[in-house]
């Protein structure tokens, strides 16, 4: 029976079809809508109200949410300028730490250059999806701008390591909206079969960023300009993206005074969890490096930061009229475990990053700017694989099984790290180890946000987003931390067991140059010590990739607009016929 000659009760059966999955499109739409006040026909960005007479050309656009497809190229242009930013930050200051260090004369302090960042970014990213909900994505995406620019100027112009840090934490209340504030527009505009797609695409804007960051950032420190403008070349980048934000960005905001929105806000939530965030994220970074695990400091970080967890939890359940992290997003089952996934996942990723260049460095003899090469197969990888799991999504969409694949080649890569011999291993297996975890971090980020946006009310999709940007931070903190500290307390170990003078074993600890003055058996022995410490630490890595492999399993796989499922093709074929 030819298509159009169909039954009344089909006919009626496909328009609801296709009216789901319109509803699904509208994601903004419905973001904005009874709850907040809205009327959905009001939204720039919503479809237009009917489609039954559009010409095939315009009906592409509905994978843009109504938009042409120049139209949102340039919003996003817009959005990914922050994620570029964001990106060329981490690592440009990554390369200057050692010049800074010299400067301030505060070599074994430096690192808190990075974590107060990291600090404050971590604690307010899971704020900007709710904040964007109540005051409109444009004016959350210019504050994340304008609070970065004024953070990366005060560190081009700080006098102290102190005020350096400072600064950095400013920056980090900015840097936590940047990235999350362009998934969620892209989420607003992308349909949900092509969010992958155009995520896959913001994540080569984030890996051409921190690619560029290494160079820009040591010809900075060594070139003679200073380090200080790492931190002042970013102020004009800021304008331009404040510039080109307020210009493209008009995603409308709901109704109501300013007064009447700054009443939306769950303060309570808000300060419980900033305050739990960052006293657990501080009692992470002191235990085992700077402080023992048994310090009245560490543990009551970390025993304040847990308690206040308890009563975000509480108040978000049973106070707040608008609560900035729904429960029944977190404890649901695909969130939930999309979240928990994400957490091993970057564990695992940032273990890998933080370790494969100090063990070229330290067990091979390899030069750092030399080591740090080993990484870039990760790294491209891992944006190609985000960028091609989107595009299969768009095309087929379907995803549990490319999702699996990811988590497979999870453990798989660094479990062959684990395998790691100086007197066995060739530089080519070296390589050939690397893409692996690369591939798994790039796949299941892209994939598990879909899947994540596709289980949850499109209310709130901002909020769940920002959750799952939560745990990514905490997972990079904790990825880093808890590597460093296996690492030490390894190295105490089999450097003692190696017959290692004690004072020769603290030095090796604190600088891994040291390695480099020794000679002989000695030599020979306390490297043979970062081998077996590093190995520990690979191990321990394989164990979260594989908790992030199985933290898949129970995720949904959800059908994607525009795809219809396997027994309508089916049926349709046959009705054809």
């Amino acid at each position: 029976m030819p298509a159009n000659e169909r039954s009344p009760l089909l006919q009626q059966q496909q328009r609801a079809h296709d009216a789901e999955e319109e509803a699904q499109e509208s994601a903004y739409s419905a973001i904005q809508g009874a709850e907040h006040g809205v009327d959905p026909n009001s939204s720039a960005f919503a479809p237009p109200p009917d489609h039954s007479h559009a010409a095939v050309g315009e009906a592409e656009s509905t994978a843009t949410g109504g938009r042409s497809l120049g139209e949102v190229v340039l919003v996003m242009s817009a959005m990914w300028i922050g994620t570029f930013l964001a990106a060329l930050d981490g690592t440009i200051v990554a390369t200057i730490l050692g010049t800074v260090g010299s400067e301030f004369r505060i070599s074994q302090e430096v690192g808190w250059l990075g974590t107060s960042y990291l600090l404050t970014q971590t604690a307010f990213q899971p704020l900007y999806g709710r904040l964007s909900d109540i005051f409109g994505r444009r004016p959350a995406t210019l504050f994340a701008s304008s609070v970065f620019l004024i953070g990366s100027l005060f560190c081009g112009l700080s006098r102290s390591f102190t005020q350096l840090c400072v600064s950095r934490a400013i920056a980090g209340v900015g840097g936590g909206g940047l990235t999350s504030m362009a998934t969620i527009v892209t989420s607003d505009l992308v349909s949900l079969k092509a969010r992958g797609t155009w995520q896959g695409l913001g994540n080569l804007v984030f890996a051409a960023g921190a690619a560029l960051g290494g160079p820009l950032g040591g010809g900075f420190a060594d070139g003679g300009f200073g380090w200080r403008w790492a931190f002042l070349i970013q102020v004009p980048l800021c304008m331009v993206h404040f510039g080109v934000v307020s210009w493209k960005v008009d995603i409308p905001a709901g109704p109501g005074s300013m007064l009447e929105k700054l009443r939306r806000i769950d303060v309570f939530g808000a300060l419980s969890l900033v305050s739990a965030v960052a006293l657990v994220l501080v009692g992470l970074s002191l235990g085992g490096n700077e402080l023992p695990w048994s310090s009245p400091v560490v543990l009551g970080s970390l025993l304040v930061g847990c308690a206040l967890l308890c009563v975000f939890v509480f108040v978000e359940k049973h106070v707040a009229r608008e609560p900035l992290m729904p429960m029944s997003v977190l404890f649901n089952r695909t969130p939930g475990f999309v979240s928990l996934a994400c957490w091993f996942i970057s564990i695992s990723q940032f273990g890998i990053v933080f370790n494969v260049p100090l063990y070229f460095v330290a067990v091979e003899g390899t030069r750092s700017s030399v080591a740090g090469l080993h990484l870039i197969p990760n790294a491209v990888v891992a944006s190609a694989c985000s960028l091609g799991s989107g595009l299969v999504m768009g095309r087929t969409g379907k995803y549990r099984t490319m999702m699996l694949t990811g988590g497979f080649l999870g453990v798989f890569g660094p479990l062959c790290m684990c395998f790691w011999d100086r007197s066995i291993t060739t530089e080519l297996l070296y390589w050939l180890s690397m893409p692996w975890g690369g591939a798994a971090f790039g796949s299941i980020l892209t994939i598990t946000l879909v899947a994540l946006i596709a289980s949850v009310d499109p209310r709130d999709m901002a909020a769940a987003t920002g959750v799952t940007y939560l745990f990514r931070a905490v997972g990079s903190v904790l990825g880093i931390s808890l590597s460093n500290t296996l690492l030490q307390n390894m190295l105490k170990y089999h450097l003692r067991r190696e017959g290692i003078p004690k004072k020769l074993a603290t030095s090796i600890r604190m600088d891994v140059a040291t390695l480099r003055e020794l000679s002989g058996p000695l030599q020979e022995r306390a490297i043979a010590a970062y081998q077996y410490s590093m190995r520990a630490v690979f191990v321990l890595i394989t164990v979260f990739g594989l908790l992030a492999f199985l933290s898949l399993f129970p995720i949904e796989e959800k059908q994607l607009p525009g795809h219809k499922p396997a027994s309508d093709e089916r049926r349709d074929a046959a009705e054809d016929e």
